[in-house]
């Protein structure tokens, strides 16, 4: 196979109609096009930090050994694959990802009020639901979908008058009924006659 430059790609966020990260609903279909407009059922939470989006897969092996201890074989013991990121929006979307989508409520504005948001933050689980997150360069995308995901990581806020705040996660995945976690997904922009 030839090199190509075409095939080095940048990662900056597709948010030309929605945020670049959108979770679905318990009806949300999983989309399997980088291009495939977010149905009704999925939600965005706008602008996220320069930082941007993060995906460690993390494998355990653990090795067989022979009689003479010489390692002959490695089994997976565990695979775990995360995606992190931090919103840098305050908005009802991001709070739900961040605190938990049952611990934001929101008030509609009044004549003596603006619209109040109130998250609440406690030992409460968070929901496992299906995620997309939307890259592109040029014409060139890059679709991930998780099937199935939670928070398991709630990163500090800092408060300051310096810079803007921000509502940093990690997802944790889970397999889907084929066992996978994520999926992934290019379009390389380039399209037939």
């Amino acid at each position: 196979m030839a090199i190509d430059a075409k095939n080095v790609l940048v990662g900056g966020p597709d948010q030309a109609t929605t945020g670049a990260i959108l979770s679905g609903g318990p009806e949300a279909v999983l989309p399997t096009e980088p291009g495939e407009a977010a149905g009704d059922d999925w939600e965005d939470s706008g602008y996220i930090s320069e930082d941007g989006l993060t995906l460690t897969p993390e494998r355990s092996m653990t090795g067989i050994k022979d009689w003479s201890g010489a390692t002959i074989k490695e089994i997976l013991e565990e695979f775990n694959g995360t995606l992190a990121w931090a919103h840098l929006e305050t908005n009802e979307a991001a709070l739900k990802n961040y605190f938990g989508d049952d611990n934001v409520k929101v008030t509609p504005a009044t004549e003596s009020t603006g619209r109040i948001i109130k998250a609440s933050m406690g030992a409460t689980d968070m929901p496992r639901k299906p995620w997309q997150f939307r890259v592109k360069d040029g014409k060139a995308k890059v679709l991930i979908v998780v099937p199935d995901g939670q928070v398991s990581e709630q990163g500090e806020v800092a408060f300051t008058k310096t810079n803007a705040i921000t509502w940093p996660i990690t997802l944790k995945t889970f397999p889907d009924a084929d066992g996978y976690n994520v999926h992934i997904y290019t379009d390389d922009g380039v399209f037939s006659a």
